[in-house]
C-alpha cells in the first residue's frame, strides 16, 4: 500500500464530491473553514429600516444597525474510526470474486477507501442531523454521558406553531390557507424575502392535501389556486405540486436517520412542515482540527482530516476521520415551523 501524508490526504478529500444531503444542500449550502476550534459568528433577526430625511443643513442621521446577536461556540467534534486487522486483509471481501488473485496488500486499499466512504457518510448524515435540530428547534442540544459530550447551540428561534385541537388542520371545519398567508407575510415582513416552499413530513402531506378546503382550491372552477402535479424528484423527496397565488412550492421529504438509541426517526419530525426560501443563506462553519502525529501536534483547517494510526502489538490498523462542523443560520426571522395537528399528534390521513 502506497503511504500519503495527512496533508496529500486532506487535499484528496476536499477534491471528493461531498456527500449531499437535502436539508444541508438547500438551507446550509456554504461552508466557511476556521483556524481554531472555536468559531464567532452574528445571527440576526431581520429589520428593514428605511434611510431618514434630513435637512439640507444637517449633515446626516445616524441610524441603528440591523439587530444580531455575536456567538462563540467551541465546535463539537466528530471523530468516527474504522479498525482494520490482518483478517480483514487476508480474507475474500464482500463482492469479491471467488477466483480474485487480490493480494494483502489490494485489499488493504479497497478497504481503506470503502472505510473512507463509510466514515465521511456518517459524519455527514450527522451535520444534516445538526441542521435538522437548528431548523425545526432553533439550537443544538447534545449530551452523551458516556462520551462525556455536554453541548448546546441556541440561536434564539421562535416561530414554531403548534396548533390546538380545534384548528387541526385534519379537521374538515379547518382552512389551513389563512395561517399559511398569515406566516408567510409575517417572514416578509422581518426580512424582506418572501419563502417559497414548504416542505412536509410523509406523515403529514395526505393530511394536508385531503383537507376540503384544499381540496375546493385544486379545483379548475376555482382556478387552480393550488396546482396538484405529483413527481419524484429523488428517492426520498416528491414534489407535489404549487400554491400558485403565493409561490409555495409542496414537497414531501421521506428521509431517515437512526438516533442514538437506534430509534428510526425523520428527518423531517413527525407531523411537521417547514416554511421557508429554497435558496438558503446558511453556512455549515468547520473549527480547527488538531491531531498527534509522529509525537507533535499538527493542527489542520479544513471540513475533514484523516489520521491512520497502528497498534504493532496487536497488529491492527485504524483509520480515522475527524471533523468539527457548526451550522450557522443567517436570519432567524427567514422560516417557521408548523405543527398543524400539535406536537406529538397521530396524523390521520
Amino acid at each position: 500500500m502506497a503511504e500519503y501524508t495527512t496533508r496529500e490526504m486532506v487535499e484528496a478529500i476536499e477534491i471528493t464530491p461531498p456527500v449531499r444531503n437535502f436539508l444541508t444542500r438547500t438551507f446550509f449550502p456554504s461552508e466557511n473553514t476556521h483556524r481554531t476550534e472555536k468559531v464567532e459568528f452574528d445571527v440576526k433577526k431581520g429589520k428593514r429600516i428605511m434611510a431618514p430625511f434630513v435637512s439640507p443643513r444637517i449633515g446626516g442621521k445616524v441610524i441603528t444597525r440591523n439587530g444580531f446577536h455575536t456567538h462563540e461556540f467551541t465546535t463539537p467534534r466528530l471523530a468516527p474510526e474504522r479498525v482494520l486487522t490482518v483478517d480483514d486483509i487476508s480474507k475474500r471481501g464482500l463482492g469479491e470474486n471467488v477466483y480474485s488473485k487480490k493480494t494483502p496488500s489490494e485489499r488493504e486499499d479497497d478497504l481503506l477507501a470503502e472505510d473512507y466512504k463509510d466514515l465521511d457518510e456518517s459524519i455527514q448524515r450527522r451535520v444534516e442531523w445538526m441542521c435538522r435540530q437548528v431548523l425545526f428547534e432553533g439550537k443544538l442540544d447534545v449530551v452523551d454521558e458516556e462520551a462525556g459530550v455536554d453541548f448546546q447551540v441556541d440561536y434564539g428561534f421562535e416561530n414554531i406553531i403548534a396548533l390546538t385541537s380545534d384548528r387541526y388542520w385534519s379537521l374538515s371545519t379547518v382552512n389551513p390557507m389563512p395561517l399559511i398567508k398569515e406566516r408567510r407575510r409575517k417572514i416578509i415582513k422581518d426580512t424582506g424575502k418572501a419563502p417559497n416552499v414548504m416542505i412536509f413530513a410523509s406523515d403529514l402531506i395526505e393530511v394536508f392535501l385531503n383537507n376540503p378546503f384544499i381540496r375546493e382550491s385544486m379545483d379548475i372552477r376555482h382556478l387552480q389556486n393550488i396546482e396538484i402535479r405529483p413527481r419524484i424528484v429523488d428517492d426520498a423527496l416528491t414534489y407535489y405540486g404549487k400554491i400558485a397565488e403565493l409561490g409555495l412550492e409542496i414537497y414531501a421529504y421521506e428521509e431517515y436517520f437512526l438516533d442514538d438509541d437506534d430509534k428510526e426517526e425523520g428527518i423531517i419530525p413527525s407531523g411537521a412542515c417547514l416554511m421557508a426560501h429554497s435558496e438558503g443563506e446558511g453556512t455549515i462553519e468547520y473549527g480547527l482540527i488538531t491531531q498527534l502525529e509522529d509525537g507533535r501536534f499538527h493542527s489542520y483547517e479544513a471540513k475533514q482530516v484523516p489520521k491512520i494510526f497502528c497498534n504493532n502489538n496487536s497488529d491492527v490498523k485504524m483509520f480515522r476521520l475527524t471533523s468539527r462542523p457548526l451550522p450557522r443560520p443567517i436570519d432567524v426571522e427567514s422560516w417557521c415551523v408548523i405543527y398543524p395537528n400539535g406536537m406529538g399528534a397521530e396524523q390521520e390521513g
